[in-house]
Parts: C-alpha cells; structure tokens; sequence
C-alpha cells in the first residue's frame, strides 16, 4: 500500500466519548531554589495526566512496565512498537497480537472479563490500560497501579483512534510515530472512501449461529458508514445494540444491497462445529441482491474486526474493501 513502510503493509506485527487531553504536569523551577524542589520538580516532570473514560488520571510518562487489557489498544501500541508486559492470552488472540501473548516476555494475565489480579500484581506495572470489554474492571485494576480506560467510541472509531494514537505518541515519547500513523490512518479513510461513496450502498452484516444481523451507522460497526461513507441500503436503528439487528434473509432480499462487508462471529472465536459466513450466505434470497450477482459480498477479517478493532486492524479491513472496488 503506497505511503506505508514495510512494516505496515499487511499490518501482522513481527515478533466520540469525551475528547482525550494529555495535561503534562507543570513545574517551575526557580533560581536558587534547594536541592529537595529541583528534585521533586524534576519528578513531577516526568508525570503526565491523562484525561480517560476514568477521568484525569496521573500515569508516568513514558512507563516501562505496561499491562494491556484491550486489544483495540494492544493493536494501536503494537503500530507504534510500544513493549508490552502483560496480556490476557486466556481469551481468543488473533494472529494481528499473536505474537504478544505467545512471547515468554509477555505474562499472561488472566482474561479481558476475569483479570488475574495476582499476576498483575506480580508485575508491579507503572500503567495499566484497560478498554472495551474490561472497562468494568478498571476500578479494580486502578488498586494495583495507575489505570486508564482507553475505550473507543464506536460513534466516531476514525476520531477516537486518532486521539488514542496520539496520547500514546506523547505518553510513550513516540509522537514522531504517532502522528505518521494517524496521518496514514486518516488518508487512508479518505482516499478509500471516496471510492466507497460512489460505489453504491450496502449494508454490515454479522453472521451468528446461522443467523444475520446487520449494523447501521453510529455502531458498534457504524465506521463503514460513518467514516467510510458507505450508504445503508436500509435504515437499521441500532446504535446503542453491540448484537446489532436480526434480519431475515427475505428483509436482506428486499434491501437488495450493492454491497456486503461480512463479519463471522463464529470465526472469530471460533465456534466448534459452527456454519461458516459463505455457507450461511449462500442461499436462492441472497443471490437475488445486487451483491450476489455482481459478486461484492467482502468477508472482512472476522477476528481483527471483531476481537481487535484498533488502527492497524481497521487499515486492514480498508485495504480489503479497497482491492474489492479494484
């Protein structure tokens, strides 16, 4: 992909909610002031307040023991070669982190619902980060140590990850870093999606234990439409539903979508003995869609998009749509 360093080209690592403000915490050093204030100057420095879904949380700046509990962030500090200490490896890992949990560098630190507090501890971390589905463990993981939830905001994910990914830039020194990456990111969305916006509409499906359900704009999968420009082909009212919107296959018929982008939950985690998303699909009332006979059904990358959905997973999901439009 033109613009993107060797790296990044496809991102598999080697090895709103309220606007996100970073506050460094300010000092002044005076002349002539003792020994004991320059010191604690020179330590209030190299702190740094971030404000997160918890709220303004004091971290150091620039912490050498992380502990991650969110794959959309993990995702984001691995674009930037943040070293990470901790992992919940005990949930599903794709092959975008695999390299994280399955590294004898990285302990494993229980699960993104059930942390293990005692090997978080055992850690002695200077952050944590939580998001997402262990944002209800935050205030648990904030006895251990520093703790801030970087959740995304599924009504504006292109927004929201550009701000995770430069409070990151600042907090771990990579600011160099950070902001290529969201120039990238941001370039990316336009250039691709102005290609989306004239490519007819189409609809996001999720294919569930033989069932569909479909997402509109502003969720959880709304940044198809939202960021991407991609137009519904049928009004779906499911922003506050993270399960999005049961349809029948006579309702996606009659929607008669341009466009498919296809997520299979039960490959993502996967489901022993489950349909897969193709087979599901593959009936007399879907081939009777636009989508179906001109061939635009796109199975995105089921486990980065549903089990990561950070920078580098949804830069993949854009270059597959953008092969597609080829």
């Amino acid at each position: 992909m033109a613009g993107l360093s060797p790296a990044w080209s496809r991102r598999v690592p080697t090895f709103h909610s309220p606007v996100l403000t970073l506050l460094p915490v300010s000092a002044l050093v005076l002349a002539g002031c003792s020994a004991e204030t320059e010191a604690n100057t020179t330590e209030a420095a190299e702190t740094i307040v971030v404000e997160a879904e918890n709220g303004e949380i004091e971290i150091p700046r620039n912490p050498e023991t992380v502990v991650v509990f969110d794959n959309a962030q993990l995702d984001i500090l691995d674009a930037l070669g943040v070293d990470v200490a901790g992992v919940p490896a005990a949930d599903n890992v794709p092959e975008l982190l695999a390299d994280h949990a399955e590294s004898d560098d990285v302990a494993n630190v229980g699960s993104l619902f059930e942390p293990d507090f005692e090997a978080v501890a055992a850690l002695d971390p200077d952050l944590v980060i939580s998001g997402g589905r262990s944002s209800a463990v935050t205030g648990e993981l904030a006895e251990i140590a520093p703790t801030i939830d970087m959740s995304l905001d599924s009504a504006d994910v292109l927004g929201s990850i550009s701000e995770r990914t430069t409070a990151y830039g600042e907090i771990f020194d990579r600011a160099d870093e950070a902001e290529t990456l969201v120039t990238e990111f941001e370039n990316r969305v336009e250039e691709v999606g102005a290609r989306v916006a004239e490519a007819g509409d189409g609809l996001v499906l999720m294919s569930n234990a033989g069932e569909i359900s479909a997402y509109g704009p502003g969720s959880r999968f709304g940044f198809f439409y939202d960021a991407l420009g991609l137009e519904p082909a049928v009004e779906i009212a499911n922003e506050e539903s993270r399960h999005g919107e049961v349809m029948s296959f006579e309702a996606l018929a009659e929607a008669d979508p341009d466009w498919l982008y296809v997520i299979d939950r039960d490959n993502a985690i996967d489901t022993e003995g489950a349909t897969p998303a193709e087979q599901v699909l593959d009936n007399e009332l879907v081939d009777r869609t636009t989508a179906a006979r001109e061939d635009q059904i796109l199975h995105l990358d089921s486990a980065e998009m549903y089990l990561v959905g950070g920078v580098q997973a949804h830069l993949n999901a854009i270059d597959d749509i953008d092969a597609a439009l080829s």
